[in-house]
């Protein structure tokens, strides 16, 4: 049975020619595109994810800023983070950032659809601010139950510790534990089923987020587990010095295969329950995440870096009467080409200020290409993935230096191609590519938003210097000029 794009028709006629499609917006966390099956991962079990694949259309080439709290940002406004003041991830329960969050006032997907008569929901991570004024009920959403970090007058605790909230009071009987009964993504799932159960005289906008698979990823479902038991599995190969075994590195990434069969579980059940109640013909399912993660590739781990693991993320838009059904597209979007998107979707107007395009046009065609280039940045790093190249700059115009990757010969990203001469004419044209994005959307702050501690905190670290790969086997490349970007 096929989810919607429900009937991307509706996008050219009136509210009164057709049903109200409803919107399920489905986001994990840290969850790179290559740990599905539908992309290619063998070793994971992801069949609810795989199967809306095989039911909408899936993006290969879905791109993001590497780091929590402006992708989320992006994702609901359609806006860059960086014009939002929110470069970086917002640390929780840190004093020093209390007043990080999204502007108040600040129009989202949300608030647009409530206008237009939704009823609106969210259930799991936030991660947009502390505090009362920051809370999502600002921000559009009629019911939110999630982590909100601190309540109002809240001390300081640790992410482990921090309350579950329902409209700012702390719900005592969400716990963390192995028990599938009070496993917190069960408890999400459970919640989002009777949202959806609830008010079906109305639309729904529902904006389902997954912690899992976020590290730390213990304890997971037995059942989520048993599959990974013994099992072997392709793990990448780590650079010279790692200190992490490739007995270690197994053990992890079954860990973090498991969080995600977990939450793969967990989204079947919410799919079902549109089946059970008559809903999903009519209702509009976006699968997605914040951004990938490093296990290891580059010497890196978990995210914040530009390379592709990190900075692509599974991208699947379902529904029927589409020709969309079953295929893939190579079309380059961005996170925040979801608000354009889902407007165009239910015929509601897009403010002309936004920085994301409509997707549609590729929802019927998977040819279409209505961007050529995805943009990224994060702390003085700005990248530039083109169809066939990845180029990066690192500090204030790319003083501390350029890498160029060519993804048709180095899917891997392992051959720095920018110091040879045979590609200076590349490298000069994406440069100049890249500068005019940067312009067009206002430059992002050099300086990220850090801990107090100065370091990467909870969104990840990597090992060795900032841009290991600079330079990197430059001297060893060879072959002629290359083709255009």
């Amino acid at each position: 049975v096929c989810h919607a794009l429900a009937f991307l028709c509706c996008a050219s006629t009136t509210w009164g020619a057709t049903a109200r499609p409803n919107v399920l917006l489905i986001y994990t966390d840290d969850h790179a595109q290559w740990a599905m099956g539908a992309y290619g991962n063998k070793d994971v079990l992801t069949p609810n994810m795989d199967r809306l694949a095989a039911e909408g259309m899936r993006f290969t080439r879905g791109f993001t800023k590497p780091v929590c709290s402006p992708s989320r940002a992006m994702l609901l406004t359609g806006q860059y983070s960086h014009r939002l003041g929110i470069p970086d991830y917002i640390p929780f329960g840190n004093p020093e950032h209390v007043d990080n969050g999204l502007p108040a006032g600040t129009p989202t997907i949300a608030s647009v659809v409530k206008d237009a008569g939704y009823r609106t929901g969210l259930v799991g991570k936030w991660h947009l601010g502390y505090g009362e004024k920051y809370y999502p009920g600002r921000f559009g959403f009629d019911q939110a139950e999630c982590y909100r970090y601190l309540a109002p007058g809240g001390r300081r605790e640790s992410v482990g510790r921090l309350p579950y909230l329902v409209d700012g009071r702390p719900r005592r009987d969400f716990k963390k534990s192995a028990s599938v009964a009070e496993d917190s993504t069960t408890v999400l799932s459970n919640r989002a089923i009777e949202f959806i159960r609830s008010g079906q005289e109305q639309p729904f906008f529902l904006y389902v987020s997954f912690y899992r698979p976020h590290l730390g990823w213990e304890p997971v479902p037995e059942e989520d587990f048993a599959h990974y038991k013994n099992r072997p599995i392709v793990v990448p190969d780590t650079p010279a010095g790692s200190t992490v075994s490739k007995k270690e590195l197994r053990r992890q990434t079954r860990l973090y295969y498991a969080n995600i069969t977990c939450a793969d579980r967990n989204i079947g059940r919410i799919l079902t329950a549109l089946e059970e109640l008559g809903l999903a013909d009519n209702t509009i399912v976006l699968f997605t995440s914040d951004h990938g993660y490093h296990m290891g590739e580059h010497g890196h781990w978990q995210k914040t870096k530009l390379f592709e693991n990190a900075a692509r993320a599974p991208l699947i838009i379902a529904g029927p009467g589409t020709k969309a059904t079953g295929q893939s597209t190579t079309a380059p979007a961005e996170m925040i080409d979801f608000y354009t998107t889902l407007a165009e979707l239910c015929s509601l107007p897009a403010p002309g200020y936004l920085s994301g395009i409509s997707l549609v046009p590729v929802l019927k065609d998977p040819a279409v290409r209505p961007r050529r280039s995805a943009l990224a940045q994060y702390d003085s790093g700005y990248s530039l993935r083109t169809p066939r190249y990845r180029y990066m700059e690192w500090g204030q115009d790319g003083g501390d230096g350029a890498e160029l990757y060519d993804h048709e010969s180095d899917p891997r990203e392992m051959v720095n191609l920018a110091s040879h001469p045979q590609h200076a004419a590349t490298v000069e044209q994406l440069s100049r590519q890249l500068r005019q994005r940067i312009a067009d959307t206002g430059r992002v702050p050099r300086a990220s938003n850090r801990t107090a501690s100065g370091t990467a905190g909870a969104c990840g670290d990597w090992i060795g210097t900032k841009s290991p790969n600079q330079n990197r086997l430059a001297n060893n490349a060879t072959g002629s000029n290359l083709a255009p970007v």
